[in-house]
């Protein structure tokens, strides 16, 4: 309880002010004789060191491009491998003169939806979510910087692409030209059928198809979860915290009456609601600071050992065991699989400061021990033949509804050879075919129809009289799609989305482009991890810190 107590102490703004006061003396008169401690250099490229910091700030820079904000389940490997290339390409940037400009990383804050209030910008929200994602606004800041960095790298590849006349000419008429088809749908009817598969093919699948039976690093831990209810009579909220959160969160209690009028809750109508929250949270904070205490803060002097077991007796809860999971793998057994995942493989059993875990969950926490490792492997044939059996058969009746459809289709196309029209074609192979629909591609969004995208897909290189293979439809199902006529559509409409036609195709290519240079990239420079890592090479010295990228 004293624990928790001195934590709400420290939240004191006064008190926190006095603080940061005595902290920046401090490293004022420390500066001079600081120097970026070994263990904090993660690797070295073109033999400039990189300090750890200065990686974490581009490895979430390379979360926010890759969509996944400030939280992520990316797999560490591939986190990682982006980190390093981007950190060699913010290099030849800079070596380039290549910069973010204090004024595009303003723009891109202000302009970033998770920020927006009813009025626009909300810089009470900016700071309240940088805050829960433990970010600084200077650090944050940074961040972006390095995104838009990345960002200019990325439009410098894509204006590097070429798209032909002839190239942009296809699309813009797949796009806009009028299509008459119709289509022929056929379900499978080997869905539910036993094939006959061999002993000898089970094991030639699994021979050919061995990498995708590869299990990851994997872990299992033993675990006691306690529900968060447990700790909420021993926390208290003042009401002046109550009313800052009600005063940065307005825009979250604003209603709209018949007229389109917009009002805000009276607090009175919303406390409730409000101390609920943050009870909820004041309560995973003491969970936490007070587990954490209970398994880590006695160590000095203690004559017990701290276990699992003695934690599961105290707070009256059971031990769990779970299976082997990987980092990237959905635990269904937690409300915050990736805090979980990510604690358990942080654990090492022989470390006193991390032979075990607390996670917090949405309502509820747990504390966590290592039970097995299980080293990333691909199994022997024995140990997965039933998954083999299962793919396999899945596999022969997909092949099987696969020649079925080349069958029909080789049929049709001969009685077409020999005069007969698409439905003459179609009944004598007692094949149902569609009414007549006619569309244009650009216009779709507008009025869609059933399968419309599939159809569109389909038939987008086809010409008057052909007819295509099979397209694979939802709920297991394929059609084959037969062009009755195509008309070149409208020459305004063509030449109203020819830049955009052309932009997106450039886009596209660029992209492509700049993932193939960023791994090239690397693969040029002298590159050296502080730890194993995919790649090799390098030297020498010069440091690179957080605040030179």
């Amino acid at each position: 309880m004293f624990i928790y107590r001195f934590r709400q102490l420290i939240r004191s703004r006064l008190l926190w002010g006095f603080f940061v006061i005595i902290i920046a003396f401090a490293f004022v008169a420390a500066g001079s004789c600081y120097k970026t401690p070994e263990g904090s250099i993660v690797g070295k490229i073109n033999g400039k060191k990189i300090t750890r910091d200065a990686y974490n700030q581009v490895s979430g820079a390379v979360l926010r491009m890759s969509g996944r904000g400030m939280d992520s389940n990316l797999p560490v490997r591939e986190l990682e491998r982006r980190t390093w290339e981007h950190l060699a390409a913010m290099q030849i940037a800079a070596e380039n003169g290549l910069t973010a400009q204090e004024s595009e990383v303003r723009d891109e804050i202000l302009g970033d939806r998770m920020f927006q209030g009813p009025n626009g910008f909300d810089v009470g929200r900016y700071r309240l979510i940088l805050r829960d994602a433990r970010l600084t606004e200077a650090l944050y800041e940074r961040l972006i910087a390095q995104q838009v960095l990345m960002t200019k790298v990325g439009a410098l590849m894509e204006s590097a692409t070429w798209v032909s006349p002839m190239e942009l000419d296809d699309e813009i008429a797949a796009m806009t030209d009028v299509f008459t088809v119709q289509t022929m749908t056929f379900s499978n009817r080997f869905v539910n059928t036993d094939m006959p598969v061999s002993d000898e093919e089970h094991k030639a699948f699994y021979e050919t198809n061995q990498e995708s039976f590869r299990f990851p690093d994997r872990v299992s831990v033993r675990y006691i979860t306690i529900p968060l209810s447990n700790y909420l009579a021993r926390v208290t909220v003042p009401e002046d915290t109550l009313l800052d959160f009600y005063d940065a969160n307005m825009n979250r209690f604003q209603t709209t009456d018949t007229n389109n009028v917009v009002s805000v809750k009276p607090f009175e109508d919303v406390r409730d609601e409000i101390f609920a929250e943050i009870q909820l949270e004041e309560a995973r904070d003491y969970a936490e600071t007070n587990l954490m205490f209970a398994l880590f803060g006695r160590r000095t002097g203690a004559t017990a050992e701290i276990t699992l077991e003695a934690i599961a007796e105290q707070e009256e809860v059971e031990i769990k065991t779970s299976p082997l999971f990987s980092q990237s793998e959905f635990l269904f057994w937690t409300s915050d699989s990736r805090a979980f995942a990510n604690a358990a493989f942080d654990l090492e059993p022989d470390s006193v400061d991390t032979r075990f875990g607390v996670v917090g969950g949405l309502n509820e926490i747990s504390v966590i021990e290592l039970l097995q490792e299980s080293p990333a492997h691909i199994p022997p044939f024995e140990e997965v033949v039933e998954d083999v059996k299962v793919r396999k058969q899945e596999q022969a009746r997909a092949d099987a509804f696969d020649s079925y459809i080349k069958e029909v289709r080789t049929d049709i196309t001969k009685l077409m050879e020999d005069g007969k029209t698409f439905e003459e074609s179609a009944r004598e192979t007692a094949q149902n075919v569609s009414t007549s629909l006619t569309y244009t591609v650009s216009e779709m969004q507008m009025r869609p129809f059933e399968n419309s995208y599939s159809i569109a897909y389909g038939a987008m290189t086809l010409k008057k009289g052909d007819l295509s293979e099979a397209i694979p439809l939802p709920s297991d199902q394929a059609m084959l799609i037969y062009v009755l006529d195509r008309e070149q559509g409208s020459a305004l409409n063509a030449e109203m989305m020819r830049a955009q036609i052309r932009s997106g195709m450039m886009r596209r290519r660029g992209g492509t482009l700049f993932g193939d240079w960023l791994k090239w990239n690397l693969g040029q420079q002298r590159f050296e991890p502080a730890s194993a890592y995919a790649f090799s090479d390098v030297e020498e010295d010069e440091d690179i810190d957080a605040e030179t990228l």
